[in-house]
This record gives structure tokens, C-alpha cells and sequence, in this order.
């Protein structure tokens, strides 16, 4: 895979924009789509990137930028660049996520962040931002506004330089991030807000959890890899546990809520994995 070299990323930074000298970096997530299929960040590893453009149901940021959408896909897709869409809004459920795109045919599968925690990751505040990642090494290249042009603005010369002929991330020290404000749709954060100020209680909010969902497996003898028999042994776990959240490999059983409800389900309700993970992002503290 042809990475982005520093050089080549010079470029882009040059113009009035944030540098920093580590990229930022994401965990992988798996998300089900407007049209119920799978989407795993490290399964686009196979491509140079990934564009996520953030979409709300009847966001006009989003509705009035339909043709540059599938302009910018154009552009790039044969060029090894996956195009994704991100709906992180607390007021849209998957039928509402179809009936958008049934009308405004978008074109770009629409993934369904119900409990926002890819946003959170991404650092997405808006519908109509857009972020490129690198699917390997999970680095965030950009963060930033559609541009009106974008061949000769910080997107489109980030993609330029992903794709290059001999590029290698390996040298790269420097990322564009943050161009300028975007302007979108605003999109309310309620439990990040919550639980930043406030970590969730491992005693009261924490345990509960791990005891009704993973203890059953993940006990001395059981079949889990690891027992859940201490707050250091779940500490030293944590990353782990966070991962396999995030990617629906855990727990086991999961069955898409939009297709089916099955009372056995292995499914996670959405403020407990809001809980689990936003406890997990602040350290896992005891107290």
C-alpha cells in the first residue's frame, strides 16, 4: 500500500494550518450501515484511506452537498480511497437513516454510531465535517470542511500526497488537522458530556455491567482468556476491552436490533456501552 510521505505533507501544511508532530490516532470500530452490512475500520487496510463525511437526517449541510459528495468520490475511489458516511445523531434511528437516503441518494454507505462513540473517537462535532484516516496505521490525516475546490485546498492535497507513487507514511511527521472550523449541522453529545465531567463509579455503574455481561465467560476456568475477578485484573485489560466493544467481537451473539430482538442476544444496551467505554477513555478508575 503506497503511503504519505512527510514531504509530500508539507505541502498541505504550509497552508495556514495546524502541524503536530505525532498524528492523532483512533481504535478500530465496527459499524452496521443504512442497509444492515458490516464496517470495520482495519478491514480498509487495503486502501490508501478513508474519507468519513458526518451526516444527520435533514442536516442541508449534508442535503446541499449531495453532487460534490459523489464529485469527490469520483476523484479518488479508483485511486484507492474508500468513501463512508457517519450518522452520530441521537435523533435518528435507522429507518429514518433510510428514508434520508431513499430521497437524497447519497451513494455512500451510511454507518449508524448509535451510541456516538465513533464520533467521540473521530472528534467529530458536526454534520458535514469530514475526516480521512489511515486504515493501517489508524492515523487521522484530516479533520476539516468539505472546500469548495478542493484540488488546491488542504483536503484535496492531502489526497494527493496519500496517493502518490512512492509515498511512505512510515516518514511521516506531520498532519493537517483542523484547517478551519466546519460548518455542518451541530450534534449534541449529552454522555461524553456527562462522563468527562464525571467518570461513571466502578462500584456502582461498572461492576454491574461486567457481572450481567461478561462474567458468565470470563471467570477462573471459564471460557473467557482473562477473569473479571478484579478492578486491577479489568484495569490491565482495559484497551482490550474497549477493542472488542468497539468492534462488536464482544460479548458474543450480537444481533443487529434493527433486523431482529432476540431475548438471549449478547447485544450491550447503548448507555451501558457508552459507560463501559467512556469509564475505559478516562483510566479506569477505582473511585
Amino acid at each position: 500500500m503506497k503511503k504519505i510521505s512527510w514531504l509530500a505533507l508539507l505541502t498541505a501544511a504550509a497552508l495556514s494550518v495546524n502541524a503536530h508532530a505525532a498524528p492523532e490516532r483512533v481504535g478500530d470500530f465496527t459499524l452496521i450501515d443504512n442497509e444492515g452490512k458490516a464496517h470495520q475500520l482495519s478491514k480498509y487496510a487495503f486502501n490508501e484511506a478513508v474519507v468519513i463525511v458526518a451526516q444527520a437526517t435533514g442536516c442541508t449541510m449534508n442535503q446541499e452537498n449531495v453532487a460534490r459528495y459523489k464529485q469527490l468520490r469520483t476523484n479518488w475511489d479508483h485511486r484507492g480511497v474508500s468513501f463512508l458516511m457517519l450518522n452520530s445523531s441521537m435523533e435518528d434511528e435507522r429507518a429514518g437513516i433510510r428514508a434520508e437516503e431513499a430521497v437524497w441518494e447519497y451513494d455512500f454507505p451510511i454507518m449508524d454510531d448509535d451510541a456516538q462513540l465513533v464520533a467521540n473517537a473521530l472528534g467529530i462535532t458536526k454534520a458535514g465535517e469530514v475526516v480521512v484516516v489511515d486504515p493501517e496505521r489508524m492515523n487521522v490525516l484530516y479533520r476539516g470542511p468539505l472546500p469548495a475546490q478542493w484540488a488546491r485546498a488542504p483536503l484535496g492535497e492531502v489526497l494527493e500526497a496519500i496517493v502518490a507513487d512512492g509515498a511512505d507514511s512510515r516518514e511521516m511527521d506531520t498532519v493537517v488537522e483542523e484547517v478551519e472550523a466546519a460548518e455542518g449541522c451541530a450534534l449534541e453529545f449529552p454522555a461524553a458530556e456527562q462522563y468527562i465531567a464525571e467518570a461513571p463509579d466502578y462500584e456502582t455503574e461498572i461492576a454491574p455491567i461486567l457481572i450481567e455481561r461478561c462474567v458468565g465467560c470470563h471467570v477462573e476456568g471459564g471460557i473467557g482468556p482473562f477473569a473479571m475477578n478484579s478492578h486491577m485484573m479489568i484495569q490491565g485489560w482495559s484497551p482490550m476491552i474497549r477493542e472488542v466493544i468497539m468492534t462488536n467481537r464482544m460479548p458474543p451473539m450480537q444481533v443487529d436490533p434493527a433486523v431482529k430482538s432476540f431475548t438471549n442476544s449478547g447485544n450491550i444496551p447503548i448507555e451501558e456501552r457508552q459507560k463501559l467505554i467512556h469509564w475505559i477513555n478516562a483510566g479506569s478508575p477505582r473511585d
